[in-house]
């Protein structure tokens, strides 16, 4: 029904009034003569819709009934433009607008990265721009094979990518590569070695042949289990060693922290630089240029939409603020505060279940420098993977 409308009123219809006679006989006759109405009142106010192009041939039925017709209304696009027909900037401006809009509809209007965790994404838009993907690029030069392949080489962390285009907007999909500890498979034979030299607490062996007990000291590096067991019939087999040896460790640790430092603080002063960024291009809004000196540059993007829609138009804000280096002297307390945060941060670098049972510190001050040396004494597993090597 609503196609219907919209035919109708590309074609142009017009509204008119059937006067004297016998309205009954004229619609009868419009009937058989295959003439098209509708909106048909045949009581009071007798009348009818029909087609612009239809309504000359309806006088000969009006004539047989001894009617006569007036128009009414006039509706469709027909007389809209007969009604414009002596405004030539209006139809150079709506030409103009098609003529844009072909040419804009070629181009790529936004860039849209998603899936990425790791990566950064100004550098995943900067390699997409190398790669000849960015934003105002006729679409008809983008090959999303290519692109893809050379974005692989470039990021060896990319694991899967997918470009999808949805009209002027390019969706670039990425899935990273999950970090995967070396591990060898289960019929593939290796001995366990230690990770970390310290003393053994408790051993549960999985697989292998035990070459350590509880209490023993080792050495990082020393062979713990062996993948070599032999059988009741004096003969030997190798096997996948596993076990968990849980041991004491102690690790160094030595942080130097200078108490007199040079640090940059803002002085108060900043300025703000405006520019449009139309399909790449830069538009320049504020006419201060690039400040001289020890200055700190943040900036936010902003784009437009419409209808939720991305637009090639984004609002590009700079703000400078000026620093300068001013002397810092920390004292004793300042300074094993900043190397308690290193050994926090070295704790959280180490194995998986690692317990640290204490933490033994000893500082000094040498050269204007504090160096605090800590031992950090552990408990974990030490038991290490080790492919065993097979001469053939």
């Amino acid at each position: 029904m609503f196609s219907l409308k919209i035919t109708r009123w590309l074609m142009g219809y017009v509204r008119f009034s059937v006067l004297g006679g016998s309205p009954e006989r004229f619609f009868n006759a419009c009937a058989r003569s295959g003439a098209c109405l509708w909106e048909i009142a045949s009581r009071r106010n007798s009348g009818a819709c029909v087609a612009v192009g239809r309504y000359r041939r309806l006088r000969s039925c009006a004539r047989r009934a001894g009617c006569r017709l007036r128009v009414r209304e006039r509706h469709g696009l027909p007389f809209l433009l007969y009604r414009t027909r002596g405004h030539r900037g209006l139809f150079a401006g709506a030409a103009a607008f098609a003529a844009v809009l072909v040419v804009l509809s070629s181009r790529v209007w936004c860039i849209e990265v998603s899936g990425n965790s790791t990566l950064d994404t100004q550098a995943i838009r900067l390699a997409l721009a190398q790669a000849g993907l960015s934003v105002g690029t006729s679409k008809s030069d983008v090959d999303t094979g290519r692109i893809e392949a050379k974005m692989m080489l470039l990021f060896p962390k990319i694991g899967w990518m997918n470009i999808n285009t949805q009209g002027c907007i390019f969706e670039v999909s990425i899935r990273e590569k999950a970090d995967r500890p070396e591990i060898f498979p289960q019929d593939r034979p290796c001995d366990l070695k230690a990770s970390a030299t310290g003393q053994i607490l408790s051993m549960r062996v999985y697989a292998g042949t035990p070459l350590v007990k509880e209490g023993d000291a080792v050495v990082e590096g020393q062979l713990l289990v062996s993948a070599t067991v032999e059988d009741s019939f004096e003969g030997s087999r190798n096997e996948h060693a596993a076990a968990e040896i849980i041991a004491e460790t102690t690790h160094p640790l030595e942080v130097r922290v200078p108490l007199r430092q040079t640090v940059r603080r803002p002085t108060g002063r900043s300025l703000e630089r405006k520019s449009l960024e139309l399909f790449g291009a830069h538009i320049p809004l504020t006419l201060s240029g690039r400040p001289r000196g020890d200055y700190e540059r943040s900036g936010v993007l902003t784009d437009f939409r419409l209808f939720g829609t991305v637009l090639p138009l984004s609002l590009y804000r700079e703000q400078w603020t000026e620093m300068r280096s001013v002397p810092l002297s920390l004292s004793r307390k300042q300074a094993l505060g900043r190397a308690a945060g290193q050994l926090e941060n070295y704790g959280r670098s180490l194995p998986e279940g690692t317990k640290i049972l204490s933490v033994q510190t000893k500082d000094t001050e040498k050269d204007g420098t504090l160096v605090v040396s800590y031992t950090v004494r552990c408990e974990e597993n030490i038991a290490r993977e080790s492919e065993m090597l097979i001469k053939s």
